[in-house]
């Protein structure tokens, strides 16, 4: 099992190797699609993460943040290629991958949780040799960016403002070290 090596209450995983959890992150999904006013539908969500279950080196590609104590789920990342006609595997060093659907439980947030995640995202993009992340943000941007991310620009997506956000990996990679 490929965790991350911290020494918290939780551990990182891939989705690949905790397939039972799919379900819970795929409510999460839709739920937070919802809220930021996107369309979606439960099941679309389920059947879009059963593509992030085709093997270690893929995209997409989904993190779990577990509980050690109990494997409780407690949060999720992912990373998509948003590229027309994108299919499940290594992707090109020349498509843009994107930090998608990042959610940590209320009750763990403030305690690195989200950092941790970001950070096996990023050691991922690393190891496919990607220069870039890219993600949208509406009202965690200033988390973002906090992070190293750059404001490119802003962008109506699904009728709301999002900020979109780019990391070079190069330096970024150097500190995860």
């Amino acid at each position: 099992m490929s965790t991350s090596q911290n020494a918290t209450d939780w551990y990182r995983v891939s989705l690949t190797e905790c397939p039972d959890y799919l379900d819970q992150v795929a409510t999460w999904h839709h739920r937070e699609c919802i809220r930021q006013g996107l369309q979606s539908r439960p099941e679309v969500r389920r059947e879009r993460l059963l593509q992030h279950l085709t093997g270690a080196a893929s995209v997409p590609h989904t993190w779990l943040a577990l509980t050690r104590s109990n494997a409780q789920l407690i949060g999720c990342v992912s990373v998509v290629s948003y590229h027309l006609g994108a299919r499940p595997g290594t992707p090109d060093t020349d498509t843009p991958l994107w930090l998608s659907s990042l959610f940590v439980l209320p009750d763990y947030r403030g305690q690195g949780v989200a950092s941790d995640l970001i950070g096996g995202v990023l050691k991922f993009a690393g190891q496919l040799g990607m220069p870039s992340l890219w993600l949208t943000a509406t009202d965690q941007s200033e988390f973002y960016r906090r992070q190293g991310w750059q404001l490119v620009r802003r962008a109506k997506l699904g009728g709301r403002w999002v900020n979109v956000m780019n990391l070079e990996l190069s330096e970024t990679l150097k500190t995860l070290r």
